[in-house]
């Protein structure tokens, strides 16, 4: 066999076990995660409702992928609708929560989500966190006539009481602001 025929043999072997090798860097989960719903939203059922650490070729390291899938139960469209990730690590004490604003059917077409339709998005972090137990639920929604739903939050600590995950202090169950950062001139 040629020289050149070996070394692009040789290439394709790496090229094809590299992924491989990478992939097992992203073990990165706990293997009994908890991904909950608490469907607080007469007009949104949430449901697959899935997270994990992935490792990103891109970025070269470990991201947070959040992954969740919705259906429009009212007889409006849905305009725009608030999902709110409450995070909790290993030992039940509460992390920085997330939310995402999801406008329409998902991030990629902002067209009103109509009655009975279902629709999956998704959100990637910029680094891995440490989540065991992460709580999703709708904090807002904004129907086609321009009604604005909003949960109320003591009924969903009552709801997530009513889970049974042996937290025993949720904590705030509002999404977490994030950071401001100051730009210097």
């Amino acid at each position: 066999m040629p020289m050149v025929s070996k070394l692009g043999l040789v290439a394709l072997l790496l090229l094809c076990t590299e992924p491989r090798r990478l992939a097992a860097q992203s073990n990165n989960n706990y293997p009994d995660r908890r991904a909950l719903i608490l469907n607080t939203c007469p007009n949104i059922e949430l449901s697959n409702f899935s997270y994990s650490n992935q490792y990103d070729y891109s970025a070269r390291s470990e991201r947070f992928h959040q992954n969740l899938t919705w259906k429009n139960l009212g007889t409006q469209p849905i305009v725009a609708f608030e999902v709110v990730v409450l995070k909790y690590d290993a030992f039940n004490t509460r992390l920085i929560g997330s939310r995402w604003a999801v406008t329409g059917k998902n991030s990629a077409d902002w067209r009103p989500l109509q009655p009975g339709a279902t629709d999956q998005d998704g959100t990637i972090s910029y680094g891995d966190e440490e989540v065991y137990t992460a709580v999703a639920y709708v904090r807002s929604a904004r129907l086609g006539d321009g009604t604005v739903w909003r949960a109320d939050q003591a009924d969903v600590v009552r709801r997530l009481r009513a889970l049974n995950t042996g937290i025993p202090d949720f904590g705030n169950t509002l999404p977490d602001s994030l950071p401001i950062t100051r730009r210097t001139p």
